[in-house]
């Protein structure tokens, strides 16, 4: 593992990325959920050098070691990865996501379709600017995404300032607090101690600069999606029945949107617990195809 890489851009700005599974493998991207960062991209490092896969988990803008940017994120995330890409010598890769990194992984298949060989999705993150997709969602998340809409200074209080609070300086804390909230299938995978101290790191590092990528993905997500995900030609999809944080209803959404996309239904699965559990197979997936 290499956790601490940066890509200067032309503008300037750092990219910052983490290198995780077998040095010139089968050439692939992660991205982390909302919030999140590079350092949990080391879910998949195991089944990455078991199965020859190197895998590159890239910070998006404003999270860990990346600079903010300006515009829009799901117009300007293709680009910056296949900035990164020329700059590691990959001509096309897969592409893996979890929770809120699906509606980026979705942008680099439906606008770089050349570049992307393959797409799978953990519990993937549906276009919450459709409000149907908010009623299963848990409480806060429905507030964070009112907020969102309405309210940048409540927003950034509750989403952003409390949030960061706890994430530098009590993140092994609010992952029992999530643990707690999230249901049984979620508890027991995030009370082993190496799988709390992931998600801990991760966390952690998210709040490095403050709380601009939060904040940002927050008000991207409830914007609708600048690009039309129909015509991606390989899309697979992992969701659990129990997942508290996102429901099933947005993979099975999408996948009545994406005619070309599988979509694997893991019973009693959580949010967390899936892409534990369930690594090897979703890395030997993607790379199937």
């Amino acid at each position: 593992m290499q956790l601490d890489n940066r890509l200067l851009l032309p503008d300037g700005r750092q990219f910052g990325y983490a290198r995780y599974g077998r040095d010139g493998g089968i050439p692939a991207f992660y991205f982390h959920g909302l919030p999140g960062s590079r350092r949990e991209g080391q879910i998949f490092h195991e089944a990455c050098l078991r199965a020859g896969v190197q895998l590159i988990a890239p910070d998006r803008p404003g999270y860990g070691l990346s600079d903010p940017v300006d515009g829009s994120r799901l117009l300007r995330w293709p680009q910056l990865i296949a900035q990164l890409a020329d700059h590691l010598g990959f001509e096309r890769f897969h592409l893996l996501a979890i929770s809120g990194g699906a509606p980026y992984a979705l942008a680099c298949a439906a606008l770089v379709p050349d570049r992307v060989r393959g797409a799978g999705i953990c519990c993937g993150l549906g276009e919450v600017s459709h409000r149907e997709l908010r009623l299963g969602m848990a409480p806060q998340a429905r507030l964070g995404f009112w907020l969102a809409e309405r309210s940048a200074v409540g927003l950034d209080l509750s989403y952003g300032t409390l949030t960061r609070l706890a994430a530098r300086h009590l993140p092994e804390l609010s992952i029992r607090i999530m643990a707690r909230l999230n249901g049984e299938p979620d508890r027991s995978v995030l009370r082993q101690p190496d799988v709390k101290r992931l998600f801990a790191a991760s966390l952690h590092e998210a709040f490095r600069q403050g709380s601009a990528g939060g904040l940002a993905d927050m008000c991207t997500a409830v914007q609708p999606w600048p690009f039309d995900p129909s015509g991606i030609s390989s899309l697979q999809l992992w969701h659990g029945r129990r997942d508290a944080v996102v429901p099933w209803t947005h993979s099975e959404r999408l996948a009545r949107r994406v005619p070309m996309a599988r979509l694997h239904d893991m019973g009693g699965e959580g949010h967390f617990s899936l892409p534990v559990r369930y690594a090897a197979a979703v890395v030997d997936a993607v790379i199937s195809v």
